[in-house]
């Protein structure tokens, strides 16, 4: 049986009016800034000569999106670049920020051109 403590956790946030409404201004804000990175990612993309078409990327939604590179320029962006992703080129959307979206995108570019 699991333990009741999480449900409970959760019962208490959203039988909380404040606490509800708290909670959804803050998952409003993760969803924005998600969104955002998935927008800064693909404008970057074309900022660095990238012709291939990522627009899905903005259009998809989640923490987490599939490149569609081949896993041959997955292991490339890893040995040569340091970016790190899964053989299926899936990436987390979340973990990019202003501070390295521009590497990201230079480091894609280069293993796609």
């Amino acid at each position: 049986m699991p333990p009741a403590h999480g449900a409970a956790i959760v019962e208490t946030i959203l039988g909380t009016p404040a606490l509800k409404q708290q909670w959804l201004e803050e998952l409003t804000v993760m969803r924005d800034r998600i969104n955002g990175n998935r927008e800064m990612l693909v404008n970057q993309l074309k900022a660095n000569g990238v012709e291939r078409d990522f627009s899905f990327i903005a259009r998809q939604k989640g923490m987490f999106s599939f490149l569609g590179v081949t896993p041959e320029q997955v292991a490339t962006l890893k040995q040569e670049f340091s970016v790190y992703m899964v053989g299926s080129s899936r990436i987390s959307i979340a973990g990019i920020s202003e501070a390295n979206v521009d590497y990201l995108a230079k480091s894609i570019a280069a293993v796609i051109k």
